[in-house]
């Protein structure tokens, strides 16, 4: 089907029973470890039955949207970094888990989650032993954005060989078919050199994968001695499932990344709030697929009249702190403005270099900084912000407001779900093609009538075929003020 496949689709046979009821428990490293290994197993023969072969090459081409998903747990690791020591403890983890998926801390027909198997899968993932930033290279407490990953795959696997068990890398794939195909492939990756599924490979197999391979020229130049040093992170001769997904996170990073800087601006993409921005909305997407929310575009278009409100009140704030009446707010007149939206004393740490870059990200019509931001860019400005705010859980402009206005609060995630709608990997942009696709699938007429090609120059403002979270905030706004000229 077009669904993304599941590791394990055929039934258990009683040798596999058997194996699973002997097997040590998941509170221990061993048990987990077999618990993987097998996992595996049942990995290799869903492929088997499926006459496909682990085949590396073809994932390959897949890099673009495995680092789209991986750039989505970067983003998770962030908010989940409270600390921001750029690590993650079991005490900070489980926050977030609490945050995404209930007090309960379940998958949706699954036993809540063991705080012991969190515990173990936590030291498992912790693949780098030291952290080369430390004076004498101690490891840091926690995981490494990496080991994060890593983690997540475990979860995923273990979730996948047993549909009891409730883990933070399982409960992410519940309705998310892009991060359910992304961890299929890294297994699949990971199969192309454990051609058993054991739990391990060696250099003679990784060696001999490059012999196999159709296409072995092109595996020998990826595939170089420099890369078995990077599996092998303990340098015992062998690559677990844990040291390969460490690895594989990084040659992601390396070959994925390519697509989303060609054709940036360079004013935006030397912003340096530009990655964060996209770091917000994927987990924006995290958290809308783990609480199971619908996006669509229908349903934000029926509450148009109460972000038409919380927009009116915005512009009341633009107007009243234009102090020049010139229809614009400079950077300068941002300060009082930011108090009053905020309704906090400035005193309250907000970072000047940072307003100013979501200042100049706002700016759609490159007036610069003199001259100031129209209502319409105040309004990016205030999303921006917002965005920010949500992922960090820190002071930006129109950030802690969602924490006693939730009118304000909700018509800023209205507009995130509305942009999500087309960018649905949640990779900082989306096409025209995507916005047609939306249209076509769309349900309602609502959302056919107003999306129309027309509305496609109204989004693209840079012409470069591309649009990005602040350009459609910015058509957006007009959208939802459409008929207000008719009412005056």
């Amino acid at each position: 089907g077009d669904g993304a496949p599941h590791i394990q689709t055929t039934p258990l046979n009683t040798t596999q029973t058997t194996l699973l009821s002997t097997m040590a428990d998941l509170n221990t490293t061993e048990g987990l470890k077999s618990h993987i290994s097998h996992a595996l197993t049942l990995a290799k023969a869903d492929l088997a039955a499926k006459h496909q072969k682990a085949n590396f090459v073809r994932i390959i081409m897949r890099f673009p949207q495995i680092h789209s998903v991986f750039q989505r747990l970067r983003s998770i690791h962030s908010r989940c970094d409270v600390n921001n020591d750029g690590h993650v403890d079991q005490e900070e983890l489980v926050k977030v888990m609490t945050e995404l998926f209930g007090e309960g801390m379940r998958g949706e027909g699954r036993d809540p989650v063991r705080p012991s198997v969190v515990a173990r899968t936590l030291s498992l993932s912790a693949v780098n032993d030291t952290n080369d930033d430390n004076e004498g290279g101690e490891k840091k407490g926690g995981l490494d954005v990496k080991e994060f990953i890593v983690m997540c795959a475990i979860g995923f696997i273990l979730a996948e060989e047993d549909k009891d068990v409730s883990t933070f890398g399982g409960m992410l794939a519940s309705g998310d078919d892009e991060y359910r195909r992304a961890m299929t492939d890294v297994v699949t990756a990971y199969l192309s050199f454990d051609r058993e599924g054991k739990g391990y490979f060696t250099a003679e197999e990784f060696n001999g994968f490059m012999t196999a391979s159709k296409r072995a020229d092109a595996a020998r130049s990826l595939f170089t001695e420099d890369r078995w040093k990077e599996l092998d992170v303990n340098g015992d001769g062998t690559v677990q499932f844990e040291e390969f997904v460490y690895a594989f996170s990084q040659w992601v990073d390396d070959g994925g990344s390519d697509e989303e800087d060609e054709d940036d601006t360079p004013k935006r993409s030397a912003n340096p709030l530009t990655q964060r921005i996209l770091l917000a909305l994927q987990l924006s997407k995290s958290i809308l697929s783990a609480n199971k929310k619908d996006v669509n575009f229908t349903r934000i278009i029926m509450r148009f009249p109460k972000i038409h409100k919380v927009f009116d009140r915005i512009r009341s704030i633009h107007a009243h702190h234009d102090n020049n009446k010139n229809g614009r707010i400079e950077l300068s007149e941002l300060t009082p403005a930011l108090n009053e939206i905020m309704n906090v004393g400035v005193e309250h740490g907000i970072d000047a270099d940072q307003v100013e870059n979501m200042f100049m990200l706002s700016d759609l019509e490159h007036e610069g900084i003199e001259a100031g931001l129209d209502v319409k860019e105040f309004i990016v400005f205030c999303a921006v912000g917002f965005v920010l705010a949500e992922a960090a859980k820190k002071s930006t402009m129109g950030g802690d407001i969602s924490e006693n206005d939730k009118e304000y609060r909700a018509a800023m995630m209205d507009i995130v779900a509305a942009y999500l709608t087309f960018d649905r990997q949640g990779k900082g942009y989306f096409t025209a093609d995507e916005m047609h696709m939306t249209v076509s699938e769309s349900k309602g007429k609502d959302a056919a009538s107003l999306l129309t090609p027309d509305r496609w120059s109204e989004l693209d403002h840079d012409h470069s075929g591309r649009v990005d979270f602040e350009e459609f905030v910015y058509a957006f706004s007009s959208w939802v003020n459409a008929g207000d000229d008719d009412d005056e």
